[in-house]
């Protein structure tokens, strides 16, 4: 059995322009995508993966989100195109954040490759671990426990919106245990909790 595909293409020279495009074009979501981005670089070292490029496709996969005023049918499309096009992104970035939106490109843009079936599986974890931080009284990552997210996780009354099924996909995907996966998540948010706000 051949190694996992584990990147389309390498593209972490854009890191400094992906900070950019945070800076310009995100206001509510940039938690959420500076936690996603620290996430993917970890995976990527734990995978053997490139570490830029995987943390680029964190940054960026909801770059669009803000602007769209939250219209899921827009999400990925022409507006993500347009913005990608100011940093000449190469077409496997705009496939690998596609991914991630399974249910809308699945089909053509799989998940293929480590990157994205990496990205799929932490883009609702990250959200889902910043609103656990948020209920605790230090309201800071610091003290967040994997038990702490994993209870919440079980607790289908909070945040009701985060698809579970997608973070344990983990599980089948990656081949790696909820709590080990949310273990690496959680670490590697607390590293850039600072840039957080938490």
């Amino acid at each position: 059995m051949s190694a996992p595909l584990l990147e389309h293409a390498s593209y972490g020279h854009l890191l400094p322009s992906a900070h950019g495009l945070l800076k310009a074009h995100t206001d509510q979501t940039k938690a959420h995508l500076l936690a996603t981005g620290a996430a993917m670089a970890a995976f990527a070292k734990r995978f053997g993966g490139n570490e830029q490029t995987w943390r680029v496709a964190g940054m960026l996969h909801d770059l669009d989100w803000d602007h769209l005023d939250k219209d899921a049918e827009e999400h990925c499309g022409k507006t993500l195109e347009q913005l990608l096009s100011t940093i000449d992104a190469p077409a496997e970035l705009l496939g690998d954040i596609r991914a991630h939106y399974a249910t809308k490109y699945g089909a053509q843009y799989p998940l293929d490759s480590m990157l994205r079936k990496t990205l799929y599986c932490v883009d609702e974890l990250t959200g889902f671990i910043i609103a656990v931080a948020l209920v605790r009284p230090s309201k800071s990552l610091r003290d967040t426990e994997v038990k702490s997210v994993m209870k919440k996780l079980k607790d289908k009354a909070f945040a009701a919106q985060v698809d579970r099924a997608q973070i344990r996909a983990c599980e089948e995907l990656l081949e790696m245990p909820l709590d080990a996966f949310v273990g690496v998540t959680l670490n590697a948010m607390k590293e850039v909790a600072d840039q957080l706000g938490l």
